[in-house]
């Protein structure tokens, strides 16, 4: 029968010519070749799984030879050895030999084969230019320029064993598998090419014009194109990197799952966690278990146990136990929320907003606060709180429909306290400054309230102190505007505007009920007080669930002015 050609390089086959034809009996007990070889390897690859023990009752069919154009016995010390050569053609049980020339030996069932060496076995192949061939053990050692291919992969490896009962194909000295457009290298390799899958040890490179991964300890289906891996991970994107300590990806889907100590960096971005689900094509991850996000750029940081990235728009989403933390100039941010998530503007605005709903919670040295839902932009560098917001500056609170605090070079700079504010400064044990206006506009200076301007319906109430320190009385003010002006973290000086009514209230005489003005609430149980409580480190004081909210502002809602329109003199 003539031989089935499929050549590679400066293999060429010919037809097998029928004359001079010989045919021998090879009797041997037949075995199965264990990995027990393999295990003498230094570093055999702990992923593939041992075949089944050789059975030694089976009897070994005997190698005929098909075709040669010569045959001779030649003896080699007490051996007797029968060399083929030219158009060689040998055929054991469903493999099929061809060569230029063969050496085989009767006594130990062995043969060895030169020039344009080709194995068939059913649908795999294998060529090269030197064979040495154990019939008893049915195993193939393939040398020089020698290569093995079915319809799914192809190795090419200085040395291949195969074993043609168990389909079995290895490489121990390193080698290439090529797999569509993926080529992979690995010092050792195993190929069951019953099961489809390919077993990758030591130094381990996958080539692939979409991504480009390397590892310890590979498995490859080439039916499926699942990569499973272990041990120090890399994949490399166009954009990112993926490293890891094992997983899974499938090749043909870009769809992975990494385990523990994963970590991703794109460009300023790093993302760490200990399980991360990853769809490449869609450019979406979800993160299980220590979430951590950073852009290193900005000096922010998302953590939580659960998190999500979505590479358009760079969104990122952190949730159960999340919480912010961004480094500013003196002091750092602490932030914490149900749920916290930052992204680009749009697809054309690369500014990163900031989201933090629900009961959000903040904590710097100098300043604290509270509310449902939070919006934060780096294009004016201003926090928008909705629903109950609450601010603490010193032992100063502040309150409002809607609160707007802008910083510069990472500082305090502004405040708008807008619809219904309120702020109250504790002057005593039991008494209470308290400022109220339909809006109030705060400015800082080195991180500390400098002035306030009251806008629209101002009112406010002072506590009053003779030279020995002595409460007198307090003193209850309506205007229209009002201006304050504060040192020490004091109300040092206080201007009223437009239509100024004033009362004084001797401190005898005065009541609970003008003690306080009307909308009055002091709130202190809401105030968080160390980054451990933002953290989770330390027990939280419980708050009451606001109504749902928007993450964008309300109609109408807008950033405060630097200066109030119509600004008047500083009085005393």
């Amino acid at each position: 029968m003539p031989p089935v050609a499929v050549g590679m390089g400066s293999i060429n086959h010919r037809p097998v010519r029928h004359y001079h034809s010989y045919r021998i009996l090879i009797t041997c007990l037949a075995c199965c070749l264990s990995f027990a070889l393999m295990a003498q390897q230094p570093n055999k690859d702990p992923l593939a799984p041992a075949p089944a023990p050789a059975d030694s009752t089976q009897e070994v069919r005997e190698v005929e030879i098909i075709n040669a154009d010569k045959l001779h016995f030649e003896q080699q010390g007490e051996k007797k050895m029968t060399r083929l050569v030219g158009n060689v053609a040998l055929k054991q049980d469903q493999v099929l030999m061809y060569c230029d020339s063969a050496l085989l030996d009767k006594q130990e069932n062995k043969m060895e084969a030169w020039g344009h060496v080709h194995i068939e076995n059913d649908t795999v192949n294998a060529y090269s230019n030197y064979l040495n061939y154990d019939s008893k053990a049915k195993l193939l050692i393939l040398r020089d320029h020698a290569w093995l291919t079915d319809s799914k992969a192809k190795i090419v490896a200085d040395e291949i064993f195969y074993k043609t009962k168990d389909k079995v194909a290895y490489y121990l000295t390193g080698g290439h598998v090529y797999r569509e457009k993926s080529v992979i290298v690995s010092r050792y390799g195993y190929y069951y090419t019953k099961g489809s899958e390919v077993y990758f040890n030591k130094n381990v490179d996958i080539t692939d014009p979409d991504y480009h991964l390397t590892s310890d300890t590979l498995k490859y289906n080439t039916s499926t194109d699942m990569a499973t891996f272990y041990g120090n991970t890399v994949i490399y994107n166009k954009s990112s990197r993926i490293f890891c300590d094992n997983g899974w990806f499938d090749t043909k889907q870009s769809i992975g799952s990494f385990g523990v100590h994963t970590r991703i960096y794109d460009g300023a971005q790093i993302l760490t966690s200990d399980s991360l689900y990853f769809e490449r094509k869609i450019g979406f991850g979800q993160a299980y278990n220590n979430f951590h996000w950073r852009d290193t750029s900005m000096d922010f940081e998302l953590i939580g146990r659960r998190g999500e990235y979505t590479e358009a728009l760079s969104k990122v989403r952190a949730w159960d136990h999340a919480f912010l933390l961004n480094r500013m100039e003196t002091d750092s941010l602490f932030m914490s929320g149900d749920t916290l998530r930052s992204q680009y503007t749009s697809e054309t605005d690369t500014t990163r907003l900031f989201f933090a709903y629900h009961h959000m919670k903040m904590y710097m040295r100098d300043m604290q606060g509270a509310c449902d839902s939070m919006k934060y932009s780096f294009a004016d560098s201003t926090f928008r709180m909705y629903y109950k917001p609450i601010l603490w500056a010193d032992t100063t609170q502040m309150t409002g429909d809607t609160i707007f605090l802008t910083v510069k070079h990472r500082r305090a700079d502004q405040l708008y306290l807008r619809n219904n504010a309120f702020i109250i400064m504790p002057s005593g044990r039991k008494y209470y400054d308290q400022i109220k206006g339909k809006n109030i506009y705060g400015y800082f200076k080195d991180n500390t309230l400098d002035r306030m301007f009251v806008d629209g319906n101002a009112e406010s109430l002072y506590y009053g102190k003779d030279e020995k320190n002595k409460y007198l009385g307090a003193n209850h003010a309506t205007c229209v505007n009002m201006w304050m002006y504060f040192k020490d973290k004091k109300v040092k000086s206080v201007t009223f505007i437009q239509k100024p009514d004033a009362v004084f209230t001797p401190l005898k005489m005065m009541t609970e009920e003008n003690r306080k003005i009307k909308g009055f609430l002091w709130q202190i149980e809401r105030r968080p007080q160390s980054r451990e409580e933002i953290m989770g480190l330390s027990p939280a004081t419980p708050v009451k669930a606001a109504t749902p909210a928007p993450s964008v502002p309300a109609s109408g809602a807008t950033a405060p002015p630097s200066q109030p329109a119509t600004a008047p003199k500083k009085a005393k």
